[in-house]
């Protein structure tokens, strides 16, 4: 925390920033980029904190380790909320805890074994085209396709019911919320979905069976490398990770290329264009809006300002994903941009676990839409959702 000697200036910027339907560049971030690349912000607990937007600055906070996770998460320090969720998570952890975590999770999400899935993403894929087919036009994607794949392919992955999957996708959206709910009905999202993981994790015990929730256990059993408070957490994380913001990239995914006449005919007409269109479409959608506090453990020069330690450090990835110093002409999307070392999946230790298994959701989804559906276009324009840590299409009206 801040002490006599080094007195935080007062906050000039609300967070979060105002709310903009689409997912196109935020004007704000553009404006911050440009004057002030290390600005003072007040986060929704009341907490000041800076709020970092380049590229080259944003990599810093991801990758130095002088940006604590750990302190933004457990003790007393500055908060993103009134309420902080999974504070012995990995997400929460620094080195060497957050490596020892990783590493026991890792195996599961090689390139190698992600796509040994590939084939039953498909699959699924086909199955929820055909339920889309079957529903006739027009037809809402989001409830039809954009949630239920991201959302089947986790519960299949973690062993978990796929019937459950509803009570899972309502705890997950809410562990999400920036200001959409209080912060009481994420501390009972948080109780709730903690209860069920540790129940679903006790009937694996006595009938394990191939997947990573039984994976975990053997993990937790062979030489307790994993508490049973980790093992939970690790559930709850990998639920709500990877499923919520796979949902919401896709569902954006396919706001950005019905919004333009061209470019789901660019895809259409070449599906062997979808890997690198991904990587542009995971760039370009400022989906994320605000992202994992840091607090700075030691003074330190970044954009332009002395950060003391005791700050807390937000560093926009998607924000950085759209600086003209990183990328040529970021404002254009181009489904055929060559160089794109975008940071959608992060950067450093927390670079993002599951970020194969995402590309590959959204790969086979496309693939499987633009062979089904050629004549694909927006029915009408979407609603968007509000108060959430991202911006995403509520509703995805189609036909065809």
């Amino acid at each position: 925390m801040p002490d006599a000697d080094h007195p935080l200036p007062a906050a000039d910027t609300v967070f979060p920033l105002p709310h903009h339907d689409g997912l196109g560049p935020l004007p704000e971030f553009a404006a911050l980029r440009r004057t002030r690349p290390c600005a003072r912000i007040r986060l929704p607990s009341g907490d000041p904190a800076w709020l970092v937007t380049r590229y080259a600055d944003v990599r810093t906070v991801l990758a130095d380790p002088r940006f604590s996770r750990s302190r933004a998460t457990r003790g007393a320090g500055p908060r993103m909320a009134g309420v902080t969720t999974l504070p012995d998570s990995v997400l929460a952890a620094d080195p060497p805890e957050h490596t020892r975590l990783r590493r026991i999770v890792a195996p599961a999400f090689t390139v190698r074994r992600v796509e040994t899935l590939r084939h039953g993403v498909a699959r699924l894929v086909d199955d929820l085209l055909d339920e889309v087919a079957a529903h006739g036009r027009p037809a809402d994607l989001v409830p039809l396709f954009t949630r239920p794949l991201p959302l089947t392919v986790l519960c299949d992955l973690l062993g978990a019911p796929r019937q459950d999957g509803r009570r899972l996708e309502a705890w997950c959206d809410a562990l999400r919320n920036l200001t959409a709910v209080p912060d009481s009905a994420v501390t009972t999202a948080v109780g709730e979905m903690t209860g069920y993981l540790a129940a679903l994790i006790d009937t694996k015990r006595s009938r394990p069976a191939d997947d990573l929730l039984s994976l975990l256990i053997r993990a937790h059993d062979d030489g307790d490398r994993l508490t049973h408070g980790e093992l939970v957490s690790f559930a709850l994380v990998l639920f709500a990770g990877g499923y919520g913001t796979t949902a919401d990239r896709l569902a954006g995914t396919l706001h950005l290329l019905l919004e333009k006449p061209g470019r789901y005919q660019y895809l259409r007409e070449s599906p062997d264009r979808i890997p690198r269109a991904v990587e542009e479409l995971l760039r370009y959608a400022q989906t994320n809006v605000q992202a994992n506090l840091r607090v700075v453990t030691e003074d330190i020069e970044l954009g332009g300002v002395t950060l003391h330690a005791g700050d807390a450090v937000m560093a926009v990835n998607s924000s950085a994903n759209h600086d003209e110093a990183a990328f040529a002409d970021p404002g254009r999307l181009d489904l055929g941009r060559v160089r794109n070392p975008h940071l959608a999946f992060g950067h450093g230790a927390h670079h993002c676990v599951g970020s194969h298994l995402a590309r590959v959701q959204l790969q086979e989804a496309l693939a499987g839409l633009v062979r089904r559906f050629p004549t694909l276009r927006a029915a009408a324009p979407p609603l968007w959702k509000t108060g959430l840590k991202t911006r995403a299409p509520r509703t995805l009206p189609v036909t065809w």
